[in-house]
């Protein structure tokens, strides 16, 4: 079963992406014996759903795992719900926003996730990790790419949901912001464990 791990490139003033990084170290590696292929996404309303696609596509993956920066929060927070709606005043990586649009008019308002995340917070905190459960993708570049996602799972037959990390700690240090982190490394193990837990538990 091939894993497919999602991640973004830089964005805003977050010129160094955790999410970027952890798909690339696992990117080529095996979890629990399964091949995992990394694709960093880019910030991009006009490009990101044909990269999402082109990627399930490649792939043909049993799992996906969105990764998203949640600068701000200390937890690795996995997401139970994907809105069909976006709405933030922050641009893209073109220098496009987009507020109050559907991302995909007269579909579904919104899908749950097909992954146990409640159970996965529960292993996430077993492993020294710090994680709870997020009812809120937002309504920028994460939330529609979980969407996204969650709607190809239930055409195509695969598993998908997404989480949220925190800033990594080294790039705090580098940059000087007050904000709460996690090291890199952590960020990652959670990666490795989200992954190894999913693969061995059922949807939710």
């Amino acid at each position: 079963m091939t894993v497919l791990l999602l991640g973004f490139e830089h964005f805003l003033e977050y010129d160094e992406n955790p999410t970027d990084l952890l798909v690339r170290q696992l990117h080529g590696k095996s979890v629990n014996g399964h091949p995992v292929v990394g694709v960093t996404l880019p910030v991009d309303y006009s490009e990101i759903e044909g990269k999402i696609l082109a990627a399930i596509e490649a792939a043909k993956p049993a799992l996906v795992v969105g990764f998203g920066l949640a600068a701000g929060r200390d937890k690795v927070t996995p997401e139970k719900v994907a809105l069909n709606y976006i709405n933030s005043k922050m641009k893209d990586n073109s220098g496009r926003s987009l507020e109050g649009v559907p991302i995909a008019p007269g579909e579904p308002a919104a899908f749950f996730t097909n992954v146990p995340v409640e159970a996965l917070v529960g292993e996430l905190n077993r492993e020294s990790i710090p994680a709870s459960l997020s009812l809120s993708a937002g309504a920028y570049l994460c939330n529609y790419t979980m969407y996204v996602c969650l709607r190809e799972a239930r055409a195509s037959g695969f598993r998908a949901g997404f989480i949220h990390v925190p800033c990594h700690a080294e790039w705090v240090a580098k940059s000087g912001k007050q904000l709460p982190s996690l090291p890199l490394a952590t960020i990652v193990k959670a990666a490795e464990c989200a992954v190894s837990y999913l693969l061995g538990n059922g949807a939710s």
